[in-house]
């Protein structure tokens, strides 16, 4: 699969460098050159430097033969206007954005766009821990259901990094620590006393 992603912050550095591995043909998009830094030193697909709505450089992106484009960078007017050009002008099979004000998120849909919410994920995960007895919430996202469950860190796990992690399903998607969420790339090490949040797919339910 070819897969093209706009951002190379946290996300977008992680996602592209997952893709990668799973043997996808990645390319990579970001107006700063800098941010590449964040990629894995073995992240072994194209970095293009440039102005992610600029038709040009998202030919050199390989934008007219992509099967997917992700748009993961931290201004949703970009994600946006990029999510039309890819889906409007290069007819882009799958088109995902990530937007962080829920009040736009229609007009992402009225355009046909998937998107993900983390300020909508956010919210609803932690109202989902108030409630007693249900540690099991499930969200849609897009077209996709995903299912967030609330699990007691495994003893093997306590005191290594996330990223060190490895699950047989799902991910760690974030944990609550002393009353507070926190996002997985922002958690650290996994602490005794923290509550992990678990991602994945409704389908496996």
């Amino acid at each position: 699969m070819q897969v093209v992603v706009i951002g190379c912050g946290k996300v977008g550095s992680k996602f592209a460098h997952m893709l990668s591995e799973e043997g996808n043909d990645v390319a990579i998009v970001s107006n700063d050159s800098e941010s590449f830094k964040n990629l894995s030193p073995d992240f072994d697909g194209i970095k293009v430097t440039g102005v992610p709505i600029d038709q040009d450089i998202l030919k050199m992106a390989g934008i007219e033969t992509a099967d997917v484009l992700v748009a993961v960078t931290e201004d949703d007017n970009i994600n946006i206007m990029v999510c039309q050009v890819a889906k409007e002008i290069f007819k882009v099979p799958k088109v995902i954005a990530r937007i962080y004000n829920p009040a736009r998120e229609h007009i992402f849909h009225e355009f046909g766009l998937e998107t993900i919410c983390p300020t909508d994920i956010t919210v609803n995960v932690m109202r989902a821990s108030m409630e007693s007895g249900n540690d099991i919430s499930s969200h849609v996202i897009g077209n996709t259901s995903i299912v967030f469950r609330h699990v007691k860190p495994e003893n093997s796990y306590i005191g290594r990094k996330i990223q060190h992690i490895k699950v047989k399903e799902g991910m760690i998607f974030g944990v609550y620590r002393g009353g507070e969420f926190i996002f997985a790339n922002k958690a650290g090490k996994i602490l005794e006393d923290d509550v992990i949040v678990m991602a994945d797919n409704a389908k496996r339910y």
